[in-house]
């Protein structure tokens, strides 16, 4: 992810939790960088950096925060979503086979 993706994602992100000051962002930073990572290793195919790409990693860093002394399972929205981008990948693979 380019530093400039990662500020727009850092931004969404505390924009989404309202909040404004600096304080935490080193564990939003880190929060957000092992969501790609993650997310890539689904496979999702995350290159292109598209405002898609954006929102599906600050929403789903976003659940992993607000959840992570829960035991909640992933919401649906964003289960179709991923599950969504897997598809696309693999048919993007097949259809260049």
């Amino acid at each position: 992810m380019s530093e400039e993706t990662l500020a727009i994602c850092l931004s969404l992100f505390k924009l989404d939790l309202g909040i404004t000051h600096d304080l935490r962002d080193e564990i939003f930073i880190n929060r957000l960088k092992s969501t790609e990572t993650e997310l890539v290793s689904k496979p999702i195919d995350l290159s292109k950096e598209t405002a898609e790409d954006i929102q599906l990693i600050v929403d789903y860093a976003l659940w992993q925060y607000r959840k992570r002394q829960e035991d909640v399972g992933l919401s649906r929205n964003l289960q179709f979503r991923i599950h969504n981008r897997v598809i696309q990948k693999v048919g993007a693979n097949d259809a260049q086979s």
